[in-house]
């Protein structure tokens, strides 16, 4: 079975009081348009501080969302989906609002034109991979007439399309859940479930990703091992085993090995630390990744892994406050997104995930939501990760973070 990956983002937007204004285009008449020809001949032309951002606001975010008291959670969050939905959000926002969004995002020194055109070519470079699958789909439902110039702007940088949303509550979770469980090939199909009655526009964005190892691990050795649980207890697992030739980096503070995907620019990073989880956390860090992943060298792996699938459910409004997100939940200015002037803000934020990894690849999904109120080889090195663990998911051409994970208790 071939590993799948796909993130699904989705804002909510309500307004307190008041009637609405539909948008002018239905869901069956707007269609994306094709990107403009410079956009075409630079479709992998990206600010160089965009990806960094990405990065930094990813570390930053994971570690704030870790538990403070032990690290004995497992933990998943897709930095890349998170910055994608708040940059389509950036763009309706305007004055402190739109600062604070950029601050957080640690985009502020980038001009909105340039994130924008970055952003499009960074779905145009997942486009583009050999082997696999790995897509981003955007879209907006709306009671309240989108602004021209916004409306514009999704559909030329992140290829959205705009719906109208339906009055009737239900038939409007109906049509989102069916157009979110479209994009992620069904694996996502209640991301609008709690979809809130005041709710008057809503911002979605769905990543799909579908790979295997370049490596695969032979079922036929899977077998069942202990792992060690952060409490020091111990339960049975099936653990995959392979020797190989890897990237491999070993320290005073862990071991860690990167095993590629068939499409060699996507690799999974395990992080496997000799002291406690929540003190590695604290270096776990994008300027301490980036050295870190310069100093891999070519090894042979004895490696054994568990199958693992985490589910999470995660709600990030306070940290994003603690990031710098003030007035959008209070005060916000949404005035470039809506052609009425009235006052909304976000009230929440949520960030639901999951993942698999088996012997074959990788099999994830996310979904957010922020509601807007108004062979045999002599192995050289061994590494069991029988213990809690970090991963990361990186594209390795642009170094864009997927996905960020730790595994403190594996469960199948």
């Amino acid at each position: 079975m071939k590993g799948k990956m796909f993130t699904t983002l989705m804002l909510m937007c309500m307004l307190a009081g008041g009637g609405c204004k539909p948008v002018e285009e239905s869901a069956a008449s707007v269609q994306s348009p094709d990107p403009p020809d410079s956009a075409k001949n630079k479709v992998y032309d990206m600010d160089e501080d965009f990806i960094e951002a990405e990065r930094i606001f990813g570390t930053e975010l994971f570690q704030n969302m870790s538990d403070k008291d032990g690290l004995t959670d497992n933990l998943l969050i897709s930095p890349y989906s998170l910055q994608q939905v708040l940059m389509m959000t950036a763009n309706g926002a305007d004055r402190d609002t739109l600062k604070e969004i950029k601050a957080a995002l640690y985009l502020s020194d980038i001009h909105d034109h340039a994130i924008n055109e970055s952003s499009f070519a960074l779905m145009k470079r997942f486009e583009s991979l050999s082997e696999g699958d790995l897509r981003t789909a955007n879209a907006i439902w709306s009671k309240l007439e989108a602004k021209p110039d916004f409306k514009q702007t999704i559909k030329q940088f992140f290829l959205g399309s705009v719906f109208q949303m339906n009055d009737n509550i239900q038939a409007a979770k109906n049509s989102i859940n069916q157009w979110t469980a479209h994009q992620t090939k069904g694996h996502i199909d209640d991301i609008a479930d709690h979809l809130s009655p005041e709710a008057v526009s809503l911002l979605v964005n769905a990543v799909y990703f579908q790979e295997k190892w370049a490596l695969p691990f032979d079922r036929h050795v899977t077998a069942e091992e202990h792992f060690f649980l952060p409490g020091g207890s111990a339960k049975k697992l099936l653990m995959m085993k392979q020797t190989a030739r890897l990237e491999y980096l070993e320290n005073e503070l862990f071991q860690a090995v990167k095993l590629p995907y068939e499409d060699q620019h996507l690799s999974f990073t395990l992080f496997l630390p000799k002291k406690k989880p929540d003190s590695f956390m604290s270096l776990f860090t994008n300027q301490n990744i980036k050295a870190w992943d310069s100093a891999f060298q070519p090894k042979t792996v004895k490696l054994s892994l568990p199958r693992f699938a985490l589910k999470g459910k995660y709600n990030a409004k306070h940290v994003l406050q603690d990031m710098g997100m003030k007035s959008v939940f209070s005060e916000a200015d949404f005035s470039r997104m809506f052609t009425e002037g009235r006052g909304v803000s976000i009230d929440d934020v949520n960030h639901h995930t999951f993942i698999k990894v088996d012997e074959s690849g990788t099999e994830a999904a996310a979904a957010s939501s922020a509601e807007i109120v108004e062979s045999a080889l002599a192995p050289g090195v061994t590494l069991t990760a029988n213990r809690p663990f970090f991963f990361v998911i990186t594209d390795e051409q642009t170094t864009s973070l997927l996905f960020l994970g730790f595994v403190a208790n594996p469960n199948e």
